[in-house]
């Protein structure tokens, strides 16, 4: 059984453990990674992930973090996105049976980070990132050369996530993004990203009232 990689002084100082599975092998591990350093002491958290890092489908990602369920005291997490696929619904449906959270980016997590610099309008993108991709390399110049094969969260690509309170900006522009599809299925948010949900979980933005 796979078990969240938390040690036990961690719940001593009375950290909130989170693990969080993604589909990819780096960008949304550097992201948690960078929210850990800069928000985890203050905020009393603590994420984790799988120790062996590896592309995974949105079915293995959930199938990866339903493993630590069970253990007490833990959130656990799956990212993915939905990228065209069409058992989308159903991997999400799947997730909720097994109580793990899902953060959802429709078409993919680049429209999370675009949201941190412009927001965007609610045009479906039907399962393409090209548009999102564009607009987050002109968005920053962190992000210029933001493309297939350097999509590594670094520290200077996270500092212009970071500043200007835009984590608080992207949260505020995604709950928008999602208001406009209160009533549709996963696959049918088009475009949107949960990742906001986690955020708010965490603590850094507080949840609306």
């Amino acid at each position: 059984m796979t078990r969240a990689t938390s040690r036990p002084q961690d719940r001593r100082r009375g950290n909130r453990i989170f693990y969080a599975v993604a589909e990819g092998e780096g960008t949304e591990y550097d992201y948690l990674g960078h929210l850990n350093q800069f928000y985890g002491s203050d905020l009393r958290f603590l994420i984790r992930w799988p120790n062996q890092r590896r592309g995974l489908s949105p079915s293995q990602v959930v199938e990866e973090a339903a493993r630590v369920v069970e253990e007490p005291g833990i959130e656990v997490w799956g990212l993915f996105d939905h990228d065209g696929r069409p058992d989308i619904d159903e991997v999400c449906a799947r997730a909720r049976r097994l109580r793990v959270n899902v953060a959802l980016s429709h078409p993919a997590f680049e429209l999370w980070l675009l949201l941190h610099f412009r927001d965007f309008s609610p045009a479906a993108q039907d399962g393409s990132n090209n548009v999102i991709m564009e607009r987050l390399r002109t968005a920053h110049p962190a992000f210029a050369d933001y493309r297939d094969g350097n999509k590594r969260i670094d520290a200077r690509r996270f500092q212009a996530l970071r500043e200007d309170n835009n984590i608080h900006t992207a949260v505020d522009r995604a709950r928008r993004l999602s208001s406009h599809f209160t009533y549709q299925t996963p696959s049918n948010r088009d475009p949107s990203t949960d990742v906001y949900l986690l955020i708010e979980s965490l603590g850094i933005v507080g949840r609306p009232r």
